[in-house]
């Protein structure tokens, strides 16, 4: 268990146009606290009195050909949040699809208040189009190291601060920022230069990843540690062992039904299975798949969203995770 007042909230966002930096982690802080406030209202109170607990890595920026959201519509994304924590107080057992599948569930329509499946359906009609900007952006981070190193040194810069000021840390991240959260905590474990080194005896109580891409074997070919893993010659073991961040205190996955970018829905058989049997101080650690969730965000044009960060942030399991850490 840890303090409130101790902890360091910290958020990587995903790939696509975005708000502001400011924007966009007032909308990210308003879908989390709303989320806690359902079940520990005094944890809510307290992140809204206290919003420095709260700080975004934000890399939107480094993106050459990026543009931000308007302001007019940041407003009404705003209120697409307020609708998906709405229905998150209206569902407080969960936003969970049974594992019996669609045929089994006549009643999501009625319980969610929108049709399962056309949240698949319209995964279907946008995955061409979320693909190709993934892989966009992707290839940037993969194929030009100047910018790629621009994109991470948010984050590390979040994580030293943070640690440098004794806080415990909990990293939120979503779709593209999920990778961008594991190579850095590779650094920080792996890599040799002192401003990472020195922060080696450091860890993050959670990670939590969010509609992650890191199940996709052609995309993990592109991470960091996997090219370090590929370029060096020595024992599988050690391989294996470099291979992980080995500053990971727990790692809690969560997928939605419908979301095209964690088609793989689970991270058990490519890292968790992995990571206990490759390094001893992973046997206990917490590591576990949230999958066949209900995202309830709507996008502002009426169609659901199943990717969307703002409805992941609002989801129940996500919420019991980081109260069971919170004192």
């Amino acid at each position: 268990m840890i303090k409130i007042e101790n902890t360091q909230f910290i958020f990587v966002h995903g790939l696509a146009s975005k708000p502001s930096k400011d924007q966009l982690h007032r909308l990210w802080a308003k879908a989390l606290i709303g989320n806690l406030k359902i079940d520990r209202p005094d944890i809510g109170d307290y992140l809204e009195k206290n919003p420095n607990s709260m700080t975004s890595a934000y890399w939107a920026d480094c993106i050459p050909d990026h543009i931000q959201d308007s302001s007019a519509y940041v407003r009404i994304l705003s209120k697409q949040v307020d609708q998906a924590i709405a229905l998150r107080k209206t569902n407080k057992n969960g936003l969970h699809v049974s594992k019996g599948g669609l045929a089994a569930h006549k009643g999501l329509v009625k319980k969610f208040g929108v049709s399962i499946v056309n949240t698949l359906s319209r995964a279907l009609t946008v995955k061409d189009a979320v693909v190709k900007s993934f892989f966009g952006e992707l290839n940037l981070y993969h194929t030009d190291q100047y910018i790629a190193d621009q994109i991470r040194a948010p984050l590390e810069a979040q994580l030293r601060k943070a640690w440098e000021d004794g806080k415990e840390v909990v990293i939120l991240s979503h779709s593209m920022g999920t990778f961008i959260s594991y190579d850095v905590l590779w650094r920080f474990s792996h890599r040799s230069e002192p401003r990472y080194k020195s922060f080696r005896s450091k860890s993050v109580k959670q990670l939590i990843t969010m509609g992650s891409p890191l199940g996709d074997e052609t995309l993990r070919s592109f991470m960091l540690s996997n090219r370090w893993k590929n370029s060096h010659k020595e024992s599988l073991a050690a391989a294996r062992k470099r291979f992980f961040p080995l500053n990971i205190e727990a790692w809690y996955n969560y997928s939605a039904m419908g979301d095209v970018v964690c088609h793989d829905s689970t991270l058990e058989d490519d890292f968790f299975k992995v990571m206990r049997e490759a390094v001893s101080q992973f046997k206990n650690v917490p590591m576990r798949d949230y999958v066949q969730l209900f995202n309830p965000y709507i996008n502002p044009d009426g169609k659901p969203n199943a990717h969307k960060s703002y409805g992941y942030l609002v989801q129940p399991k996500l919420s019991q995770k980081l109260l069971e850490l919170i004192e």
